[in-house]
């Protein structure tokens, strides 16, 4: 079966070895992880010694025709109930999954009937273990001789080992009854060694003489499908003389033609793979604010003494000289503060068995994004006016954002935008609310139709609209055309590194290639490079002629497709819309007091004096010049949650207890107005 995804490899791969279905995306949260062990610690020997073929034990399948599924092709995965706890890449299993497909898995998830690419495949189970991966049948009473698949448990315990065995299968597929060259292969799973065999058999024809040759994926694959550990040899090397594989989708070269280079496993040649004394743990769930991240993993078996932690904002895996960022983590979480918004973080973990025995990093990292962190509102000052006056309010806000005001705390209406907002006449003490923002306005970016570019088909071939984002934004809507109504398909966007940022689903409307269908994205990016692609059975319109690189705005540019043989060529996304900023802060209420009585007297009011807080930056305290016009002071972080209310405060506010960051500090009056100060504790 040929898979869609493979996040090793960067947009201009063609190869795709990881489904979307296969991993939740939180994509409006910006947090991301990659399921994964260590099937990369495995130590590797190869060996020639006897084929002992399995005479008796359990038959879980026997052919009884020479092709589909009475050949034993792609049935069903078998259930088998293991005698004894198995541990395979640092998780203990007390069963398996056969697939006639020459391999075995591990965990709840059965492969597909038709996987037969078990080490490169995205396919959920929990890992594999891979003799001879391809599309495999076998023959029933061809030349006398028909196959099965059958398990058996050898020796005794504590050195027990169960075998699966392939007997007589066809190296490729066929269904020929006039001529089946036919072999036998194992699968053996150690008790207590933890350690794998895959042992050969030399094969033979059972009718005929009419040559094959191919390629099977030999190996093994964690949870995830960057964690491997296979073999490979092109057709010019013997299968015994295999090297370690470069990909996923390595794959050994068999020919049962005599005197080929390649040839067959000769009898008794034997795959020795030996686990690693420690092994890696395997990442669970993360989380994100807009300054840390939180890393969470699961405790591999046997369990560590502790953990090491490496960080970046570069996807460049450690090596075994690294010096972690954190160490001698005692627990199965980390949290790192201090970090900044609207960036990719990427996390390893690797275990600490002590007495310097370390596992290898874990193959996959996590990513995490953390949130873009909206403007924040900075001071705020109300006013007080006779009856029927007209109230002018202030707020202020960071550099490169601005105010918005509205007449309620939550929805209601936007009444005004601006430092200042000055009211209607009022005739009672009314509240206004002001947020800061940074939403830049709404821009567009490429093409608006295909039409406008010229010829142009309706087709789903595979390729990617690159793009490059200057300035964090929001990626709000694209605009798609298609040719066929009612077919599934998603939008998907990656960044420079294959991460999968954001997955869209979509059905066509069929409208054609001159009216757009809209598909909401909602996708915030901050600043890097992106592919954009679609997925699944939709046909979308395309150009192959017309296209002139780049398209371009200040804050994004598309830079063109993955589909480099002729530039011109423009592939399904239109009209890409998108806005920059991070959005808007909570609101803080400011007051317009009408003040009836003051109003009776023959001269105005004096205008309040301000209170001013000092230092700021502040360690430990803080200190307020006019304690006495002050009514309750109250401590608000940046999500508006308030932290601290301090009734009739004194000169020095104590704030020892604060975490460093940002904060408002609130001061409502006794005269009833209130006044808002920016503080930072460092």
């Amino acid at each position: 079966m040929k898979n869609n995804y493979n996040f090793k490899k960067i947009r201009h791969s063609l190869k795709r070895s990881l489904k979307a279905s296969s991993i939740c995306f939180l994509f409006l949260s910006g947090v991301y992880s990659l399921v994964n062990a260590q099937a990369k610690a495995y130590s590797f020997a190869q060996s020639t010694g006897t084929f002992t073929a399995l005479s008796g034990g359990t038959v879980l399948g026997t052919a009884t025709a020479n092709s589909g599924a009475a050949s034993l092709y792609q049935v069903t995965p078998y259930d088998v109930t293991l005698p004894f706890n198995f541990n395979y890449n640092g998780t203990v299993y007390s069963s398996i999954k056969v697939s006639s497909n020459g391999y075995i898995t591990f965990g709840t998830t059965a492969p597909g009937t038709a996987n037969s690419t078990p080490v490169s495949s995205a396919e959920t189970y929990s890992g594999t273990i891979s003799a001879f991966g391809k599309s495999l049948n076998t023959i029933a009473n061809l030349g006398g001789v028909t196959g099965d698949i059958r398990t058996d448990v050898l020796g005794t315990a504590p050195n027990r080992e169960v075998v699966i065995q392939w007997t007589n299968f066809r190296p490729a597929y066929s269904t020929s009854s006039t001529s089946a060259y036919t072999f036998s292969f194992q699968i053996r799973l150690k008790e207590t060694s933890n350690t794998i065999d895959m042992v050969y058999n030399s094969g033979a024809f059972a009718i005929g003489s009419t040559n094959v040759s191919g390629s099977a994926q030999i190996g093994l694959r964690g949870a995830s499908n960057l964690d491997y550990n296979n073999r490979l040899n092109a057709s010019t090397l013997a299968f015994t003389s295999s090297t370690p594989g470069t990909d996923n989708t390595s794959t050994q070269y068999t020919s049962t033609t005599a005197g080929a280079a390649s040839g067959m496993p000769p009898a008794g040649f034997t795959y020795t793979w030996t686990p690693p004394a420690c092994f890696a743990p395997t990442f669970t769930t993360n989380s994100s604010t807009t300054n840390s991240i939180t890393a969470n993993w699961a405790a591999p078996m046997p369990t560590p003494s502790n953990y090491d932690v490496y960080y970046s904002t570069s996807n460049t895996a450690p090596i075994s000289t690294t010096t972690p960022t954190h160490t001698n983590i005692s627990g199965t979480s980390i949290t790192i503060n201090s970090l900044a918004p609207a960036t990719m973080y990427y996390v390893w973990v690797r275990s600490n068995c002590g007495a310097g025995n370390f596992s290898e990093w874990t193959p996959a990292y996590s990513y995490i994004l953390t949130p873009c962190q909206p403007p924040v509102i900075l001071t705020t000052n109300g006013a007080t006016v006779c009856p029927s006056g007209s109230a002018t309010l202030s707020a202020t806000t960071e550099a490169g954002a601005y105010v918005n005001w509205y007449d309620a705390a939550t929805g209601g209406n936007l009444v005004g935008t601006g430092n200042t907002y000055t009211t209607a006449p009022l005739a009672s003490t009314t509240n206004y609310w002001a947020a800061a923002s940074n939403v830049g306005t709404v821009k567009n970016v490429g093409p608006t139709t295909p039409a406008s570019l010229g010829t142009s088909s309706n087709t789903n071939t595979a390729w990617d609209l690159l793009f490059t984002v200057n300035t964090p934004l929001l990626l709000k809507t694209v605009d798609v055309f298609s040719g066929t109504a009612n077919q599934s398909g998603t939008i998907e966007i990656l960044n420079g590194a294959g991460v999968l940022m954001s997955i869209t689903p979509f059905v066509t409307t069929g409208a054609g290639n001159a009216t757009p269908q809209i598909v909401t994205l909602n996708t915030y990016l901050p600043a890097g490079t992106y592919s954009m692609r679609r997925s699944g059975s939709a046909g979308l319109f395309r150009n192959s002629v017309g296209a002139t690189f780049p398209y371009s705005t200040p804050e994004l540019v598309i830079t063109g497709t993955t589909f480099t043989s002729y530039p011109a060529y423009y592939f399904y996304f239109y009209n890409l819309s998108f806005t920059t900023g991070c959005g808007e802060s909570s609101r803080q209420q400011v007051t317009a007091t009408v003040d009836a009585a003051g109003c009776l007297n023959t001269s105005e009011t004096a205008a309040k004096e301000t209170v001013k807080a000092h230092p700021n930056p502040f360690s430990e305290i803080i200190n307020i010049n006019k304690p006495e016009l002050v009514k309750t002071a109250k401590l608000i972080d940046v999500s508006g949650k308030l932290i601290k209310t301090i009734t009739n405060p004194e000169s020095t506010l104590r704030l020892h207890d604060l975490s460093e960051g940002l904060y408002i500090l609130v001061l409502e009056m006794k005269d009833g107005t209130q006044q808002n100060i920016k503080v930072i504790k460092k």
